[in-house]
C-alpha cells in the first residue's frame, strides 16, 4: 500500500533500513543522532573541564581566542601572544575562523571554541554512523559508531584545547560518504571548503581528486587535483608570506631551513625519509595506531588513498609534535578517513572469493571496537572516570582568586596556563615577556611553570627582574603570584 513502511533485505540478511517509498526508517535514523549528543557530552564534559582546571593553555587556546575576538570585532586576527602586531593569517591560513566572530561577539570566552569544536566533531558521527547502518546493519553501525567517536585522534583533539582542523573533521565525513554514495556534486561540494580550514588541506581537496579519477571522474577529479595543489602553492608561497615578514614558516619543518628559502631543502628531507624511521620510531607507532583503529581493514579500501598525504608530509616532518598519537590535535582528520574506508572495506572483503577474506569482514568492526574500548585505559578519557577529575583544588581555588583581582581590558603578561582564563577579557602576552610588551600586570603560576615561551629554567630570572622593571607583588596565594606596575 502507498506509504506503508517496508523494510527490504540485502543478500546477505541485512536490513538497509529504508521503506519502500525510499523514506528512512525511523528506527535507523535516529541511533546517529543519538550517539553523536552523547559523544558531544563527553568531548564537552573532557574539554571544558580540563578548562575550568586551567589545564588548557595560551598555545593554542590563547592564540585563537585572540584571532577570534579580532574577527568578531572587525579586525584583523591579530595574536599578541604569537608577538606585537602578529597576524594569525601570516603563521596558518583559515577563513573559516573568522565565522565563530558574530558568536563570539555574543559570548566572548574561550569556552565558546571548546564547545564550537566538540560539537563539530560530535555531527561528524551522523553521516558516518547513517552510512554504517545503511551498509551494515545496526549492530555493525553502532559498532563502527562507538568506535569512531572514541577513537584516539579525537580524544587527543578534544583534550588539547582547540585547534582549526576541527572544522575540517564533519566537512571530510560529509564528502567521504558522498564519494562512497557516489553523489559526486555533493562530495565536491563538502570537499571545496577545506581550504578555507588550514593551508594543508589543499592536499586532502587533490586526494579527493584522485579518488574521483579513480572512479572516472575525469573533469572533476582533475580539477580537484589540480586546484588542490594550487591552492597548497598559493597559500604558502603568497598569501601567507603577505601576512608575515619571515614568510610561510613551517617550511622549516620539511627542510630545517628558514621560513623564506626552506621549501628548496624538502627534496633533502625526502631522501633521508628512510632513516629516519630508525632515529625517531615513534613515527612506526603512529602507523602501527592507524592500521591498528581499523583492525587494517581501511587499508582494503581506495577511500584510505586519500590520507596518505596527510599521514606523508606529517612523516616528513622533523617536527615531534607531527608524529605524536597522544594529546595533539593532528590525528583527528585522519578519524573519518578510516571509518569510512573501514565501511567500504567490509562490504568489499564481503564479496572476495577467498573465505578467509570473508571471514576478516565478519571480524574487522568488532575488533576494531574491541581494540578501541580496551585502548582506553592508555587514552585521554581514562580521566572521566577519576572522581578527582571533577574536583577543584585549592590551588585552582586560589589562582582563580588571584586572576579576579586583574581588572578588565587590563593589559597582562600571564604564565602559559593562566592565558586562557585571561584573553576574553584581556590584553594578554605570555610571561616570560621576552619581547618587553608594555602591560600593567604580572601573573605567573610558579607552582606549574610551562616550557612555554622560555625554558623553565629562565622563569626565575625574570622573576627576580620584576621590581627593576617597576612591577609590585600584590599577592602570593599558594604559588600564584601577581604584580602590578607601579612605575614606569
Amino acid at each position: 500500500m502507498p506509504g506503508q513502511v517496508i523494510l527490504t533485505s540485502r543478500e546477505d540478511g541485512r536490513d538497509n533500513g529504508h521503506a519502500a517509498d525510499g523514506e528512512a526508517v525511523p528506527s535507523k535514523v535516529w541511533p546517529p543522532w543519538l550517539l553523536a549528543a552523547v559523544f558531544a557530552a563527553l568531548y564537552l564534559t573532557d574539554s571544558l573541564n580540563r578548562h575550568a582546571k586551567m589545564r588548557s593553555t595560551g598555545y593554542d587556546l590563547g592564540i585563537f581566542e585572540q584571532a577570534v575576538r579580532g574577527y568578531s570585532q572587525f579586525h584583523a586576527p591579530l595574536v599578541p601572544l604569537k608577538g606585537p602586531g602578529t597576524n594569525l593569517l601570516g603563521d596558518h591560513f583559515h577563513p573559516w575562523l573568522a565565522a565563530l566572530g558574530p558568536l563570539y561577539r555574543l559570548w566572548p570566552d574561550a569556552r565558546l571554541l571548546l564547545i564550537t569544536q566538540a560539537l563539530l566533531i560530535a555531527v561528524s558521527v551522523v553521516p558516518i554512523g547513517r552510512l554504517a547502518i545503511a551498509r551494515l546493519g545496526t549492530a555493525g553501525g553502532l559498532a563502527v559508531m562507538t568506535a569512531y567517536g572514541l577513537s584516539w585522534g579525537f580524544q587527543g583533539a578534544v583534550s588539547f584545547d582547540f585547534h582549526e582542523v576541527a572544522l575540517a573533521v564533519p566537512l571530510l565525513a560529509f564528502a567521504l560518504v558522498a564519494l562512497l554514495e557516489e553523489r559526486w556534486f555533493a562530495a565536491v561540494s563538502w570537499t571545496l571548503p577545506l581550504l578555507l580550514v588550514k593551508e594543508d588541506q589543499g592536499l586532502t581537496v587533490a586526494a579527493v581528486g584522485g579518488y574521483l579519477l579513480l572512479k572516472r571522474r575525469w573533469r572533476t577529479g582533475s580539477a580537484l587535483v589540480i586546484g588542490g595543489l594550487g591552492a597548497v602553492a598559493l597559500v604558502t608561497m603568497v598569501i601567507i608570506p603577505s601576512f608575515s615578514s619571515s614568510g610561510y614558516g613551517y617550511w622549516d619543518s620539511l627542510s630545517g631551513g628558514t621560513g623564506e628559502h626552506a621549501s628548496g631543502g624538502v627534496l633533502g628531507t625526502v631522501e633521508d625519509f628512510p632513516g629516519s624511521f630508525a632515529e625517531h620510531p615513534e613515527k612506526l607507532k603512529l602507523l602501527l595506531l592507524i592500521g591498528l583503529t581499523t583492525a587494517f581493514a581501511a587499508l582494503r579500501s581506495p577511500i584510505f588513498g586519500i590520507a596518505l598525504p596527510t599521514i606523508g608530509y606529517r612523516l616528513l616532518s622533523t617536527s615531534p609534535l607531527h608524529w605524536g598519537v597522544g594529546r595533539v590535535h593532528y590525528n583527528a582528520v585522519l578519524m573519518p578517513i578510516l571509518f569510512v574506508a573501514l565501511v567500504d572495506a567490509v562490504c568489499r572483503l564481503r564479496e572476495s572469493q577467498h573465505t578467509p577474506l570473508r571471514w576478516y569482514a565478519r571480524a574487522a568492526v568488532p575488533l576494531s571496537l574491541v581494540i578501541g574500548l580496551v585502548s582506553l585505559p592508555w587514552l585521554e578519557f581514562r580521566e572521566l572516570v577519576n572522581p578527582h577529575f571533577y574536583r577543584t583544588s585549592p590551588h585552582i581555588a586560589a589562582a582563580r582568586k588571584v586572576i579576579g583581582i586583574i581588572p578588565d581590558d587590563a593589559s597582562v603578561a600571564a604564565s602559559n596556563f593562566l592565558v586562557p582564563q585571561l584573553t576574553g577579557r584581556c590584553d594578554v602576552v605570555l610571561f616570560p615577556n621576552f619581547r618587553n610588551v608594555p602591560v600593567d600586570w604580572v601573573v605567573v603560576d610558579t607552582r606549574r611553570p610551562s616550557t612555554v615561551p622560555v625554558p623553565i629554567g629562565q622563569i626565575p630570572q625574570a622573576i627576580a627582574a620584576l621590581p627593576q622593571q617597576g612591577f609590585h607583588q600584590v599577592t602570593d596565594q599558594d604559588g600564584v603570584i601577581l604584580w602590578r606596575r607601579t612605575s614606569p
